[in-house]
């Protein structure tokens, strides 16, 4: 669902194995864990695709910003009519895998799912989460940085199906700062798959496979 890739990771494949296309050493599997919910999102809980071709789409968006009063803009990818961030599939049997990188600059990004009010990491202790960007303590926390996902090399990554809920990315200048100009650089990977039933054992029907967690399973607030 999200993750922050790791040296592992970018010591085994450059920017296109990491996006898992049709793609060297097997990575072009998918599993979904079941613990994705039975409405919008059923035809992936608990199961297997194989990803039989896909398309990257590079796009990036830039806004200034001042900081004065702790402004910041929040951008919300799913699908709305009209909306120049509406990032999601129009259908299912398409997956997207999308990369974020950030031009260097004086901001911060946070991630929040499924609405602007639930933060995806936070500290355990009940006042410790990114509540709100213009209290200083607390409005950076578990934003990142352009140096942790850099425009060239970005390490953010995230995944959107069909009707799931919202990512939203919010962006925040430093404080301190007069106006600042974030710009997000995406490269979204348009995934088309097919479904793949288990062996007849249980086990999966192919030896190597991405597997993709429900945001509940990625949240760090606990």
């Amino acid at each position: 669902m999200f993750e922050v890739l790791n040296s592992p990771t970018i010591e085994y494949a450059q920017w296109k194995s990491r996006l898992h296309g049709p793609a060297p050493a097997g990575k072009s599997n998918l599993y979904f864990t079941n613990k994705w919910p039975s409405g919008d999102t059923k035809w992936v809980s608990g199961q297997y695709f194989q990803i039989i071709d896909t398309v990257v789409v590079p796009y990036r968006l830039g806004y200034r910003l001042p900081s004065a009063g702790g402004d910041y803009k929040s951008l919300d990818l799913h699908n709305v009519t009209g909306s120049p961030t509406s990032m999601y599939p129009s259908g299912d049997s398409i997956i997207y895998e999308t990369l974020i990188g950030m031009k260097k600059g004086a901001y911060q990004l946070g991630l929040y799912i499924p609405d602007a009010q639930h933060y995806l990491m936070a500290l355990g202790y009940s006042e410790m989460y990114p509540n709100n960007p213009g209290i200083p303590q607390t409005g950076f926390m578990s934003a990142l940085t352009p140096k942790d996902s850099p425009e060239e090399n970005p390490l953010i990554k995230i995944w959107s199906i069909y009707n799931m809920a919202p990512w939203i990315l919010r962006l925040t200048p430093d404080t301190g700062v007069d106006y600042e100009k974030p710009i997000l650089s995406f490269q979204v990977a348009k995934h088309k798959v097919r479904n793949m039933q288990p062996l007849a054992n249980g086990q999966a029907p192919f030896p190597t496979f991405t597997t993709v967690r429900y945001y509940d399973e990625e949240n760090g607030a606990w």
